[in-house]
Protein backbone atom coordinates (compact mmCIF):
# COMPACT_ATOMS: atom_id res chain seq x y z
CA UNK A 1 0.00 0.00 0.00
CA UNK A 2 1.36 3.38 -0.94
CA UNK A 3 1.80 6.07 1.73
CA UNK A 4 -0.90 8.13 0.00
CA UNK A 5 -3.38 5.22 0.11
CA UNK A 6 -2.56 4.56 3.76
CA UNK A 7 -3.24 8.20 4.60
CA UNK A 8 -6.62 8.10 2.85
CA UNK A 9 -7.49 4.88 4.73
CA UNK A 10 -6.57 6.48 8.04
CA UNK A 11 -8.65 9.55 7.29
CA UNK A 12 -11.58 7.33 6.29
CA UNK A 13 -11.53 5.44 9.62
CA UNK A 14 -10.55 8.40 11.84
CA UNK A 15 -14.11 9.51 12.81
CA UNK A 16 -14.93 5.98 13.95
CA UNK A 17 -11.69 5.71 15.91
CA UNK A 18 -12.30 9.06 17.59
CA UNK A 19 -15.88 8.07 18.40
CA UNK A 20 -14.77 4.77 19.97
CA UNK A 21 -12.15 6.59 22.06
CA UNK A 22 -14.70 9.21 23.09
CA UNK A 23 -17.40 6.76 24.18
CA UNK A 24 -14.84 4.54 25.91
CA UNK A 25 -13.49 7.52 27.85
CA UNK A 26 -16.99 8.64 28.85
CA UNK A 27 -17.87 5.14 30.05
CA UNK A 28 -14.67 4.93 32.09
CA UNK A 29 -15.35 8.29 33.72
CA UNK A 30 -18.95 7.34 34.46
CA UNK A 31 -17.86 4.10 36.11
CA UNK A 32 -15.54 6.03 38.42
CA UNK A 33 -18.33 8.47 39.28
CA UNK A 34 -20.78 5.66 40.02
CA UNK A 35 -18.30 4.09 42.42
CA UNK A 36 -18.25 7.42 44.31
CA UNK A 37 -22.04 7.69 44.37
CA UNK A 38 -22.08 10.67 42.00
CA UNK A 39 -25.04 9.38 40.04
CA UNK A 40 -26.13 12.64 38.39
CA UNK A 41 -22.74 13.27 36.79
CA UNK A 42 -22.41 9.61 35.79
CA UNK A 43 -25.87 9.66 34.21
CA UNK A 44 -24.99 12.67 32.08
CA UNK A 45 -21.80 11.01 30.80
CA UNK A 46 -23.55 7.71 30.09
CA UNK A 47 -26.29 9.47 28.18
CA UNK A 48 -23.72 11.41 26.14
CA UNK A 49 -21.87 8.19 25.34
CA UNK A 50 -25.12 6.51 24.34
CA UNK A 51 -26.15 9.34 22.04
CA UNK A 52 -22.72 9.36 20.40
CA UNK A 53 -23.02 5.62 19.83
CA UNK A 54 -26.17 5.82 17.71
CA UNK A 55 -28.52 5.89 20.75
CA UNK A 56 -27.05 2.67 22.14
CA UNK A 57 -29.80 1.02 24.28
CA UNK A 58 -27.33 -0.46 26.76
CA UNK A 59 -25.67 2.84 27.60
CA UNK A 60 -28.96 4.73 27.66
CA UNK A 61 -30.55 2.15 29.98
CA UNK A 62 -27.58 2.58 32.33
CA UNK A 63 -28.06 6.33 32.11
CA UNK A 64 -31.76 5.94 32.90
CA UNK A 65 -30.94 3.88 35.97
CA UNK A 66 -28.48 6.51 37.20
CA UNK A 67 -30.95 9.35 36.53
CA UNK A 68 -33.63 7.42 38.42
CA UNK A 69 -31.30 7.13 41.42
CA UNK A 70 -31.27 10.92 41.70
CA UNK A 71 -34.95 11.10 40.75
CA UNK A 72 -34.37 13.13 37.61
CA UNK A 73 -37.57 11.77 36.13
CA UNK A 74 -37.51 13.73 32.86
CA UNK A 75 -34.02 12.66 31.77
CA UNK A 76 -34.60 9.12 33.04
CA UNK A 77 -37.74 8.88 30.93
CA UNK A 78 -35.89 10.04 27.81
CA UNK A 79 -33.22 7.37 28.29
CA UNK A 80 -35.62 4.55 29.17
CA UNK A 81 -37.69 5.35 26.09
CA UNK A 82 -34.69 4.68 23.85
CA UNK A 83 -34.01 1.36 25.61
CA UNK A 84 -37.63 0.16 25.80
CA UNK A 85 -37.53 -1.63 22.45
CA UNK A 86 -34.51 -3.78 23.37
CA UNK A 87 -35.29 -7.29 24.64
CA UNK A 88 -32.30 -7.11 27.01
CA UNK A 89 -34.19 -4.53 29.06
CA UNK A 90 -37.74 -5.89 29.31
CA UNK A 91 -38.78 -3.48 32.11
CA UNK A 92 -37.44 -0.31 30.48
CA UNK A 93 -40.92 0.50 29.15
CA UNK A 94 -42.40 0.21 32.66
CA UNK A 95 -39.71 2.47 34.10
CA UNK A 96 -40.33 4.94 31.26
CA UNK A 97 -44.04 5.06 32.08
CA UNK A 98 -43.42 5.47 35.82
CA UNK A 99 -41.09 8.41 35.22
CA UNK A 100 -43.72 10.07 33.03
CA UNK A 101 -46.24 9.56 35.83
CA UNK A 102 -43.92 11.15 38.37
CA UNK A 103 -43.47 14.11 36.04
CA UNK A 104 -47.23 14.54 36.04
CA UNK A 105 -47.61 13.54 32.37
CA UNK A 106 -50.57 11.32 33.12
CA UNK A 107 -51.98 10.83 29.62
CA UNK A 108 -48.55 9.92 28.22
CA UNK A 109 -47.91 7.62 31.18
CA UNK A 110 -51.23 5.86 30.70
CA UNK A 111 -50.56 5.19 27.02
CA UNK A 112 -47.00 4.02 27.79
CA UNK A 113 -48.31 1.59 30.41
CA UNK A 114 -50.96 0.22 28.07
CA UNK A 115 -48.40 -0.24 25.27
CA UNK A 116 -45.98 -1.90 27.69
CA UNK A 117 -48.62 -4.36 28.93
CA UNK A 118 -49.60 -5.20 25.36
CA UNK A 119 -46.04 -5.93 24.26
CA UNK A 120 -44.42 -7.38 27.40
CA UNK A 121 -42.93 -10.82 26.82
CA UNK A 122 -40.65 -11.12 29.84
CA UNK A 123 -40.75 -13.37 32.90
CA UNK A 124 -43.56 -13.44 35.49
CA UNK A 125 -45.99 -11.75 33.13
CA UNK A 126 -48.98 -12.06 35.48
CA UNK A 127 -47.07 -10.29 38.27
CA UNK A 128 -45.84 -7.52 35.97
CA UNK A 129 -49.33 -6.97 34.54
CA UNK A 130 -50.66 -6.62 38.11
CA UNK A 131 -48.05 -3.91 38.69
CA UNK A 132 -49.13 -2.13 35.51
CA UNK A 133 -52.80 -2.30 36.49
CA UNK A 134 -51.94 -0.85 39.89
CA UNK A 135 -50.08 2.03 38.21
CA UNK A 136 -53.08 2.64 35.94
CA UNK A 137 -55.39 2.78 38.98
CA UNK A 138 -53.03 5.35 40.47
CA UNK A 139 -53.26 7.45 37.31
CA UNK A 140 -57.06 7.35 37.43
CA UNK A 141 -56.90 8.46 41.07
CA UNK A 142 -54.52 11.30 40.17
CA UNK A 143 -56.84 12.43 37.37
CA UNK A 144 -59.85 12.44 39.68
CA UNK A 145 -57.99 14.53 42.26
CA UNK A 146 -56.91 17.01 39.58
CA UNK A 147 -60.57 17.68 38.84
CA UNK A 148 -61.28 18.58 42.47
CA UNK A 149 -60.38 21.87 44.08
CA UNK A 150 -58.33 21.85 47.26
CA UNK A 151 -60.52 22.31 50.31
CA UNK A 152 -60.17 25.77 51.87
CA UNK A 153 -57.53 25.81 54.57
CA UNK A 154 -55.67 22.68 53.49
CA UNK A 155 -52.13 23.68 52.59
CA UNK A 156 -48.57 22.44 52.58
CA UNK A 157 -45.40 24.40 53.29
CA UNK A 158 -41.77 23.44 52.70
CA UNK A 159 -39.76 24.02 55.87
CA UNK A 160 -36.91 25.24 53.68
CA UNK A 161 -34.09 27.31 55.12
CA UNK A 162 -32.76 27.12 57.78
CA UNK A 163 -34.02 23.54 58.22
CA UNK A 164 -33.32 22.15 54.74
CA UNK A 165 -29.74 23.32 54.19
CA UNK A 166 -29.63 21.36 50.91
CA UNK A 167 -29.43 17.97 52.68
CA UNK A 168 -31.70 14.97 52.99
CA UNK A 169 -33.98 15.37 56.01
CA UNK A 170 -36.43 12.69 57.11
CA UNK A 171 -38.22 10.93 60.01
CA UNK A 172 -39.80 13.98 61.75
CA UNK A 173 -40.68 13.60 65.46
CA UNK A 174 -42.89 16.37 66.92
CA UNK A 175 -42.15 16.86 70.62
CA UNK A 176 -44.83 19.12 72.03
CA UNK A 177 -46.12 21.90 69.79
CA UNK A 178 -42.88 23.86 69.35
CA UNK A 179 -40.08 21.27 69.14
CA UNK A 180 -39.35 19.08 66.13
CA UNK A 181 -36.75 16.34 66.03
CA UNK A 182 -35.73 14.78 62.72
CA UNK A 183 -32.92 12.83 61.07
CA UNK A 184 -30.48 14.64 58.82
CA UNK A 185 -28.34 12.76 56.33
CA UNK A 186 -24.87 14.18 55.87
CA UNK A 187 -21.82 12.41 54.52
CA UNK A 188 -20.97 9.90 55.87
CA UNK A 189 -23.68 9.50 58.54
CA UNK A 190 -27.14 10.40 59.78
CA UNK A 191 -27.70 12.41 62.91
CA UNK A 192 -30.63 13.42 65.09
CA UNK A 193 -31.46 17.13 64.86
CA UNK A 194 -33.60 19.43 67.00
CA UNK A 195 -35.44 22.53 65.82
CA UNK A 196 -37.60 25.03 67.76
CA UNK A 197 -40.61 27.01 66.54
CA UNK A 198 -40.42 30.60 67.81
CA UNK A 199 -42.71 33.48 66.85
CA UNK A 200 -44.12 31.42 64.00
CA UNK A 201 -40.72 30.63 62.44
CA UNK A 202 -38.46 27.59 62.68
CA UNK A 203 -35.12 28.53 64.16
CA UNK A 204 -31.67 27.26 63.17
CA UNK A 205 -31.56 23.51 63.92
CA UNK A 206 -28.91 21.99 66.15
CA UNK A 207 -27.66 18.49 66.81
CA UNK A 208 -29.80 16.89 69.50
CA UNK A 209 -27.91 16.76 72.78
CA UNK A 210 -28.12 14.42 75.75
CA UNK A 211 -28.28 11.00 74.10
CA UNK A 212 -25.28 8.70 74.70
CA UNK A 213 -22.58 9.20 72.09
CA UNK A 214 -22.72 5.47 71.27
CA UNK A 215 -26.26 5.93 69.93
CA UNK A 216 -24.93 8.18 67.16
CA UNK A 217 -22.89 5.36 65.59
CA UNK A 218 -24.57 4.43 62.29
CA UNK A 219 -27.75 6.09 63.59
CA UNK A 220 -30.70 6.14 61.17
CA UNK A 221 -33.88 7.29 62.91
CA UNK A 222 -35.72 7.07 66.21
CA UNK A 223 -38.84 7.94 68.21
CA UNK A 224 -39.70 8.81 71.81
CA UNK A 225 -42.17 6.94 73.98
CA UNK A 226 -45.35 8.79 74.95
CA UNK A 227 -43.89 9.83 78.33
CA UNK A 228 -40.48 10.72 76.88
CA UNK A 229 -38.74 8.18 79.14
CA UNK A 230 -37.64 5.84 76.34
CA UNK A 231 -36.08 6.37 72.95
CA UNK A 232 -36.37 3.62 70.33
CA UNK A 233 -33.96 3.89 67.44
CA UNK A 234 -32.36 2.10 64.50
CA UNK A 235 -28.67 1.50 63.99
CA UNK A 236 -27.46 0.12 60.67
CA UNK A 237 -24.58 -2.29 60.07
CA UNK A 238 -22.71 0.38 58.12
CA UNK A 239 -23.19 4.12 57.82
CA UNK A 240 -26.30 4.91 55.73
CA UNK A 241 -25.44 6.23 52.27
CA UNK A 242 -26.63 9.81 52.22
CA UNK A 243 -25.33 11.27 48.97
CA UNK A 244 -26.82 14.61 48.01
CA UNK A 245 -29.32 14.35 45.20
CA UNK A 246 -30.45 10.78 45.83
CA UNK A 247 -32.66 8.94 48.26
CA UNK A 248 -31.22 7.43 51.42
CA UNK A 249 -29.92 3.86 51.30
CA UNK A 250 -30.37 2.51 54.78
CA UNK A 251 -28.99 -1.03 54.59
CA UNK A 252 -29.65 -3.63 57.29
CA UNK A 253 -31.04 -2.15 60.49
CA UNK A 254 -31.34 -3.26 64.13
CA UNK A 255 -33.76 -1.84 66.73
CA UNK A 256 -32.47 -0.52 70.07
CA UNK A 257 -33.96 1.20 73.10
CA UNK A 258 -32.65 3.79 75.55
CA UNK A 259 -34.35 4.52 78.87
CA UNK A 260 -33.88 7.18 81.52
CA UNK A 261 -32.81 6.37 85.06
CA UNK A 262 -34.46 7.88 88.17
CA UNK A 263 -32.30 10.99 87.72
CA UNK A 264 -33.43 11.52 84.14
CA UNK A 265 -30.11 10.48 82.57
CA UNK A 266 -30.02 8.09 79.65
CA UNK A 267 -28.74 4.61 80.45
CA UNK A 268 -26.83 2.36 78.03
CA UNK A 269 -28.87 1.17 75.07
CA UNK A 270 -30.48 -2.24 74.96
CA UNK A 271 -30.87 -4.32 71.82
CA UNK A 272 -34.47 -5.42 71.37
CA UNK A 273 -35.00 -9.22 71.51
CA UNK A 274 -34.03 -11.50 68.62
CA UNK A 275 -37.65 -12.28 67.82
CA UNK A 276 -38.04 -8.56 67.00
CA UNK A 277 -34.60 -8.15 65.44
CA UNK A 278 -34.98 -11.40 63.58
CA UNK A 279 -31.52 -12.61 62.43
CA UNK A 280 -30.97 -12.21 58.71
CA UNK A 281 -33.61 -9.49 58.37
CA UNK A 282 -33.57 -5.70 58.39
CA UNK A 283 -35.74 -3.91 60.94
CA UNK A 284 -36.39 -0.20 60.42
CA UNK A 285 -38.53 2.87 61.17
CA UNK A 286 -39.89 2.23 64.71
CA UNK A 287 -42.88 4.07 66.15
CA UNK A 288 -44.22 3.58 69.69
CA UNK A 289 -47.46 4.70 71.30
CA UNK A 290 -49.60 3.86 74.35
CA UNK A 291 -53.22 2.76 74.39
CA UNK A 292 -54.79 1.72 77.68
CA UNK A 293 -52.14 -0.15 79.65
CA UNK A 294 -50.25 -1.30 76.54
CA UNK A 295 -47.29 0.11 74.67
CA UNK A 296 -47.36 -0.69 70.96
CA UNK A 297 -44.24 -0.87 68.79
CA UNK A 298 -44.73 -0.60 65.04
CA UNK A 299 -41.84 -1.12 62.63
CA UNK A 300 -40.99 -2.24 59.10
CA UNK A 301 -39.13 -5.46 58.33
CA UNK A 302 -38.23 -7.62 55.34
CA UNK A 303 -38.22 -10.84 57.38
CA UNK A 304 -39.37 -14.13 55.81
CA UNK A 305 -43.08 -14.83 55.77
CA UNK A 306 -44.15 -11.36 54.69
CA UNK A 307 -46.08 -10.21 51.64
CA UNK A 308 -42.94 -9.04 49.83
CA UNK A 309 -40.35 -6.32 50.28
CA UNK A 310 -40.72 -4.50 53.61
CA UNK A 311 -43.92 -5.15 55.56
CA UNK A 312 -45.32 -3.43 58.64
CA UNK A 313 -45.37 -5.28 61.97
CA UNK A 314 -46.66 -4.52 65.47
CA UNK A 315 -45.95 -5.95 68.93
CA UNK A 316 -46.98 -4.85 72.41
CA UNK A 317 -46.08 -4.99 76.09
CA UNK A 318 -47.54 -3.83 79.40
CA UNK A 319 -46.54 -0.28 80.35
CA UNK A 320 -46.05 -1.57 83.90
CA UNK A 321 -43.41 -4.08 82.86
CA UNK A 322 -39.79 -3.36 83.73
CA UNK A 323 -38.58 -5.48 80.83
CA UNK A 324 -38.63 -5.32 77.05
CA UNK A 325 -41.01 -8.29 76.98
CA UNK A 326 -42.90 -7.37 73.84
CA UNK A 327 -45.21 -9.91 72.30
CA UNK A 328 -44.13 -11.69 69.13
CA UNK A 329 -44.44 -9.24 66.19
CA UNK A 330 -47.55 -9.65 64.06
CA UNK A 331 -47.60 -8.85 60.36
CA UNK A 332 -50.35 -6.28 59.75
CA UNK A 333 -51.73 -8.54 57.03
CA UNK A 334 -52.42 -8.30 53.33
CA UNK A 335 -54.94 -5.47 53.61
CA UNK A 336 -52.15 -3.08 54.63
CA UNK A 337 -49.08 -4.87 53.27
CA UNK A 338 -48.48 -5.61 49.60
CA UNK A 339 -45.79 -7.23 47.47
CA UNK A 340 -43.97 -3.87 47.40
CA UNK A 341 -42.50 -1.90 50.33
CA UNK A 342 -44.58 -0.47 53.17
CA UNK A 343 -42.69 1.68 55.66
CA UNK A 344 -42.69 4.54 58.17
CA UNK A 345 -45.69 3.63 60.34
CA UNK A 346 -47.34 6.22 62.58
CA UNK A 347 -50.36 5.31 64.71
CA UNK A 348 -52.70 7.93 66.15
CA UNK A 349 -54.32 6.40 69.23
CA UNK A 350 -57.07 9.04 69.39
CA UNK A 351 -58.49 8.26 65.93
CA UNK A 352 -57.24 4.65 65.66
CA UNK A 353 -55.66 5.61 62.34
CA UNK A 354 -52.43 4.12 61.05
CA UNK A 355 -50.46 6.28 58.62
CA UNK A 356 -47.74 4.74 56.44
CA UNK A 357 -46.22 5.05 52.99
CA UNK A 358 -46.31 2.47 50.24
CA UNK A 359 -45.54 1.81 46.59
CA UNK A 360 -47.88 -1.18 46.47
CA UNK A 361 -51.22 0.63 46.73
CA UNK A 362 -52.48 2.86 43.88
CA UNK A 363 -50.65 6.16 44.19
CA UNK A 364 -50.13 9.51 42.54
CA UNK A 365 -46.41 9.06 41.95
CA UNK A 366 -43.72 6.94 43.62
CA UNK A 367 -44.14 6.50 47.37
CA UNK A 368 -47.53 7.75 48.60
CA UNK A 369 -48.92 8.24 52.09
CA UNK A 370 -51.94 6.17 53.12
CA UNK A 371 -54.03 5.62 56.23
CA UNK A 372 -56.03 2.72 57.63
CA UNK A 373 -58.08 2.16 60.79
CA UNK A 374 -57.72 -0.76 63.18
CA UNK A 375 -55.18 -2.56 65.34
CA UNK A 376 -53.12 -5.76 65.09
CA UNK A 377 -54.38 -7.59 61.94
CA UNK A 378 -57.87 -6.05 61.76
CA UNK A 379 -57.38 -3.11 59.39
CA UNK A 380 -59.64 -1.23 57.01
CA UNK A 381 -58.73 -0.87 53.34
CA UNK A 382 -55.99 1.79 53.09
CA UNK A 383 -57.02 5.21 51.78
CA UNK A 384 -54.68 7.37 49.74
CA UNK A 385 -54.18 10.61 51.70
CA UNK A 386 -54.59 12.53 48.43
CA UNK A 387 -53.47 16.05 47.68
CA UNK A 388 -51.87 18.20 49.00
CA UNK A 389 -50.08 15.57 51.12
CA UNK A 390 -49.31 13.31 48.15
CA UNK A 391 -47.84 14.38 44.84
CA UNK A 392 -46.14 12.89 41.79
CA UNK A 393 -42.92 12.69 43.81
CA UNK A 394 -42.05 10.40 46.76
CA UNK A 395 -44.08 11.27 49.88
CA UNK A 396 -43.26 9.56 53.17
CA UNK A 397 -42.91 9.75 56.97
CA UNK A 398 -46.26 11.31 57.87
CA UNK A 399 -46.77 12.25 61.55
CA UNK A 400 -49.43 14.36 63.22
CA UNK A 401 -48.67 17.37 65.36
CA UNK A 402 -49.49 16.95 69.02
CA UNK A 403 -52.42 19.38 68.69
CA UNK A 404 -53.85 17.43 65.74
CA UNK A 405 -54.20 20.58 63.61
CA UNK A 406 -51.71 19.43 61.03
CA UNK A 407 -48.65 17.30 60.61
CA UNK A 408 -45.25 16.83 59.06
CA UNK A 409 -44.09 14.61 56.25
CA UNK A 410 -41.14 14.13 53.92
CA UNK A 411 -41.10 14.63 50.16
CA UNK A 412 -38.66 15.14 47.32
CA UNK A 413 -41.19 17.31 45.45
CA UNK A 414 -40.25 20.65 43.98
CA UNK A 415 -41.09 23.75 46.02
CA UNK A 416 -41.04 26.92 43.95
CA UNK A 417 -37.81 28.60 42.89
CA UNK A 418 -35.94 27.64 46.08
CA UNK A 419 -36.28 23.90 45.53
CA UNK A 420 -36.32 23.27 41.78
CA UNK A 421 -35.14 19.65 41.73
CA UNK A 422 -36.46 16.30 42.96
CA UNK A 423 -33.14 15.02 44.29
CA UNK A 424 -33.26 15.66 48.03
CA UNK A 425 -35.80 14.59 50.65
CA UNK A 426 -37.04 17.55 52.69
CA UNK A 427 -39.46 18.24 55.52
CA UNK A 428 -42.90 19.64 54.76
CA UNK A 429 -45.62 20.86 57.09
CA UNK A 430 -49.31 20.33 56.36
CA UNK A 431 -52.03 22.54 57.86
CA UNK A 432 -55.52 21.08 58.14
CA UNK A 433 -58.61 23.20 57.71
Amino acid sequence: MTPRAALWLLLFHLPGLLLAQSTSSLQKQSKQLLSKGEYAKAASLLERAGRLKNSDPDLLFQAGEAYRRVRDYQNAANCYQNASGDSRFPLAGLYYARCLKQEGLLEMAQKALEDFALNYRGKEKALIINVVENELRGIELAKSLEEKKMEPGDSVAWLGSPVAKARNNFAPIPFGDTILYYSEAVEPQCRLMRCILKNGSWQNPEIARGLPSSAAQNFLSGCFSSDGQRFYFVRTESAPVASKGSSLEAGKGTLYMLSRDINGSWESELTLPDYINLPGSSNLWPFVCESGDQEYLFFASNRPGGMGGFDLYVCQRSIYSQHMDFSFPQNLGNVVNTGADEANPYFDVFSGRLWFNSMGHPGLGGQDIFYSHGINRDWSKPVNAGKPINSGADDMFFVLKRNGLGGFFVSNRKAGTEKEGNGDDDLFEVFFR
